[in-house]
């Protein structure tokens, strides 16, 4: 081009090798949106991937303060305090919360393992939100009480749904169906409901038709007062 600075029409348009000249350019371009594109891709993923370290190191300093052993405990507070630790990545991916709290009575369970339930549930739904891409993305939380001694934690999502053959296998450790999951968040969580004398499971329509986990507790004989 340097060469034909001063004939540069003329030779794009008659000589043979200059004719390939604009093709030539619009692949170089196309080949650097693809390159940009790409780099914007690693740079977001690198992203998602500090966020993800900060929460987990956010919440394991979090379960750190609240060790301890089985106490009588607000239901509603114990939701709140998970929405809390989730907040930041709830409000970044554009997740509207709908809370249904119902007047429970206190449940009898160990704090830090609640909350680690509850932060995997919030934390699962926003993945299937964000993998179902509905035009809203709708969280729903739920308090409300179960069969005779029991309270019920509801968190359910308009998400990706899960495929019936995957509802018997969503708590196996190492199961996933993330390309960038563990499988390990679900099977810790109904781990810690087991240990808590409670029950976790999953409801689904199917694919497309969002999930609903529903974390039970047994209630405490002993009565507390709701954080202000």
């Amino acid at each position: 081009m340097k060469e034909h600075s001063s004939d540069l029409g003329d030779y794009i348009t008659r000589d043979p090798k200059g004719k390939l000249l604009p093709e030539f350019l619009d692949k170089l371009a196309a080949h650097f949106v693809a390159e940009r594109a790409r780099h914007l891709a690693e740079l977001d993923s690198l992203q998602k991937n500090i966020d993800h370290i900060k929460d987990i190191v956010s919440m394991q300093q979090a379960y750190a303060h609240m060790a301890g052993g089985v106490e009588s405990l607000d239901p509603s507070s114990l939701v709140e305090d998970a929405v809390r630790m989730n907040a930041a990545a709830l409000a970044r991916h554009d997740v509207q919360l709908v809370r249904e709290l119902q007047p429970v009575p206190p449940v009898k369970a160990e704090k830090a393992k609640v909350l680690q339930i509850l932060v995997n549930l919030i934390r699962n739904a926003k993945y299937a939100l964000d993998e179902g891409a509905p035009p809203a993305k709708v969280m729903t939380l739920r308090i409300e009480l179960g069969p005779p001694g029991w309270v019920r934690f509801v968190v359910a999502d308009n998400g990706v749904g899960i495929p019936p053959e995957n509802l018997e296998r969503i708590f196996d450790r190492g199961f996933t169906t993330r390309k960038e999951g563990h499988g390990f968040g679900l099977s810790s969580a109904i781990n810690a409901a087991r240990e808590l004398h409670g029950s976790l499971s999953v409801e689904s329509a199917g694919p497309g038709l969002g999930a609903t986990f529903i974390l039970q507790l047994p209630i405490a004989e002993a009565p507390v007062t709701a954080r202000k």
